[in-house]
């Protein structure tokens, strides 16, 4: 199933769900050409299986990253993870309904670096299969959110460096 939910089957079998939220930015509205209407071509499966810490010398999983379009913009699912990007009706609000959606922590850490209302936050914090880190972005009145499925027996947090280093890669690709 793809979409908002996504399931896979990951290493030691164990189903996990991806969620992502989207980064604002300024750029061309979608619907009209551009990064913005084209969310898959912000990054490569490769780009994002590495940041997620595939060593491509060992292999990226194959897959074709599946762009849809949901009530809040465009969005593309990867193996392991997402990007949404927030673009209609009202960025804020949908991301905070979708975070009340996904259980999110009410605690959002700060991410330097990325603007002044970069965060960080895990979604389904309570739940071993559907775990993830969740890294949002605001610039102007769009948002892009990023998320990154938790590794088998790890924490959510330990995506963080995987997201950062994805959405220093994305955000760029916006403008």
């Amino acid at each position: 199933m793809r979409g908002w939910w996504r399931w896979t089957v990951g290493p030691g079998i164990m189903a996990t769900a991806a969620w992502s939220t989207a980064l604002a930015a300024q750029g061309a509205p979608a619907g009209q050409g551009g990064p913005w209407s084209d969310v898959c071509s912000l990054a490569s499966n490769e780009e994002f299986q590495r940041a997620y810490g595939v060593n491509p010398q060992i292999g990226i999983i194959p897959d074709d990253p599946t762009a849809t379009e949901m009530v809040s913009g465009p969005h593309c699912d990867y193996t392991a993870g997402s990007i949404t990007l927030f673009t209609k009706k009202s960025p804020s609000s949908e991301l905070e309904r979708l975070l009340t959606l996904a259980k999110a922590d009410k605690q959002r850490a700060p991410v330097q670096g990325l603007g002044q209302r970069a965060f960080f936050t895990v979604i389904y914090p309570d739940d071993k299969y559907r775990r993830a880190g969740l890294l949002a972005v605001f610039v102007g009145p769009r948002i892009v959110a990023v998320t990154m499925d938790a590794h088998e027996g790890k924490p959510a947090d330990a995506t963080r460096p995987g997201l950062e280093s994805l959405a220093k890669l994305v955000l760029p690709r916006l403008k």
